[in-house]
């Protein structure tokens, strides 16, 4: 499609559904976190986010990579005219992703009471349990991400995966919140059935769009060999989304997993709004790849994390500026104690956001050893650090050494991207975030303490700041994406996939 009207109108409807879902599947996990948070004690609050910690990574996992394996594969057939190899993909992907999360939710439901054992959390067992399905969901869902991905579709996954997911979880929850006495075996289950149900109801939507329809032609490239690189990339993903959370279970009682994982999971949720503000990015960087206009990369990145900064900046502004208080509004005064770790946490995301998608780069130039390499270091140094800082400092120590690992992966990656191209293309993607958080967080940090305001009032002020900057670089956004609708025009970013 050339540049014009059809190009401008498909990206403002991607642009529309991802922010309409990534700020659904925000309020969904806020509202989540605020419902748990208010039926248990944070002790029992701490088993079920540590079953969280340990379902969700295993999940992931056993989807074998396949989400940004079969965005590439997939995008990069359909650049070439190779429809039927796009979905001949797509559809053993999906049927392998099924046949491993079942596995894996079965393996689950078998140790849980050995994982209660070993990791010395009596009572987890019981939540672990009925949480073991949502493995197979996050599997089946992962594949389903990476086909809808490849063929350019935003909506199913804002409709299906992030706002369904949030409400569907939400309702789940809810009802246990509304028992007489809510328990963890409750709140763990209504979370179970929420989330396996969105993830297998987006299953559908791409089976219905034929995307997994069986093609006339056997296939000729085996999947597995692929799939291996991601795989193990993805498992060391997980292992530094989780780890914190379950040696923090392992060394520590059930009170401080739950007063950390309340702060962890509000900045792994913006985490997760960020990374859906970039759901077209790996099928059009690999789309340009294909077609020899690596150089059309940079425009991409640089509207990507503009918006992405947009989304996630309000709130991480006053997870900086005012953390007892949103701690103590959203959860409850129990809960303030959480402050410290949530300003690390919040400072690791955000810096760690200088990075983000530059692995994606490297997948699109078939380069996932690289990521590999940057996550093996990663790794290593985030094992070193929680065993040095968190028998003495908790949940602040936990922080701090995902902080120190997620700069160290950061680095490695931007070496490995920059050491073949000119960083100078790039440049606004990390100067424009930083000179706007450092202006709003210098403004918000004044206000506050001249004026010592009131918990709601500081949260005010601090969401205030944070929005102002926000919406500059949503003008920047705005004003620069017709631009780069051109200059990625041909590239798939035209038929719905382009990220903003």
């Amino acid at each position: 499609m050339p540049p014009g009207p059809g190009a401008h109108r498909a990206i403002l409807v991607s642009t529309i559904s991802v922010l309409a879902g990534g700020g659904a599947a925000l309020v969904g996990s806020l509202v989540l976190r605020v419902l748990m948070a208010r039926a248990l004690e944070p002790s029992a609050l701490g088993l079920v986010l540590l079953a969280i910690a340990i379902v969700t990574p295993v999940g992931s996992i056993a989807g074998l990579g396949t989400n940004p394996a079969v965005a590439q594969g997939v995008a990069e057939r359909r650049a070439r005219g190779d429809e039927e190899g796009a979905r001949g993909v797509a559809r053993r992907a999906q049927l392998l992703a099924l046949t491993a999360g079942t596995l894996a939710a079965a393996l689950l439901a078998a140790l849980a009471g050995p994982l209660a054992v070993l990791l010395g959390q009596p009572g987890l067992d019981s939540v672990l349990l009925p949480m073991a399905p949502v493995a197979l969901g996050l599997a089946a869902g992962s594949a389903a991400l990476g086909v809808s991905r490849g063929f350019g579709d935003s909506l199913g996954r804002a409709l299906f995966r992030d706002t369904g997911g949030g409400v569907l979880r939400v309702v789940g929850v809810g009802a246990a919140f509304l028992a007489a006495e809510p328990t963890s075996f409750g709140v763990a289950t209504g979370f179970a059935a929420g989330s396996l149900a969105a993830e297998l109801l987006f299953v559908g939507y791409v089976a219905s769009k034929g995307w997994l329809s069986a093609g006339s032609r056997p296939p000729t490239e085996p999947l597995l060999p692929v799939l291996r690189p991601y795989a193990a990339t993805e498992v060391l993903s997980q292992a530094a989304l989780w780890l914190d959370v379950v040696v923090l279970g392992a060394l520590s009682p059930p009170v401080a997993v739950g007063l950390y994982g309340i702060s962890r999971g509000l900045t792994r949720v913006l985490d997760l709004v960020r990374q859906a503000s970039s759901h077209g990015y790996l099928p059009s960087a690999s789309a340009a790849v294909a077609r020899g206009e690596s150089d059309r990369i940079a425009s991409l990145h640089v509207s990507t994390r503009r918006f992405a900064f947009a989304l996630v900046w309000p709130i991480l502004a006053v997870c900086l500026l005012a953390p007892a208080a949103l701690l103590g509004l959203l959860f409850g005064p129990a809960y303030e104690a959480a402050a410290p770790a949530l300003r690390l946490l919040a400072l690791a995301s955000f810096l760690s956001s200088f990075f983000d998608y530059l692995d994606l780069v490297l997948v699109a130039e078939r380069r996932p050893g690289d990521v590999l390499r940057a996550g093996v270091a990663s790794i290593a140094v985030l094992v070193a650090l929680l065993a040095a800082l968190v028998p003495t400092w908790g949940g602040e120590g936990a922080a701090l050494a995902l902080l120190g690992s997620s700069l160290l992966r950061g680095l490695l990656l931007h070496h490995f991207v920059f050491r073949s191209r000119s960083f100078r293309p790039f440049l606004p993607a990390v100067a424009e975030p930083a000179l706007l958080a450092a202006a709003s967080l210098a403004a918000g940090a004044t206000v506050l303490g001249v004026l010592r305001p009131a918990p709601l009032a500081a949260l005010f002020l601090a969401a205030t700041t944070g929005g102002a900057a926000a919406a500059i670089a949503l003008f920047a956004f705005l004003r620069k994406r017709a631009g780069g609708a051109k200059a990625l025009s041909g590239t798939g970013a035209d038929m719905g996939s382009s990220p903003p």
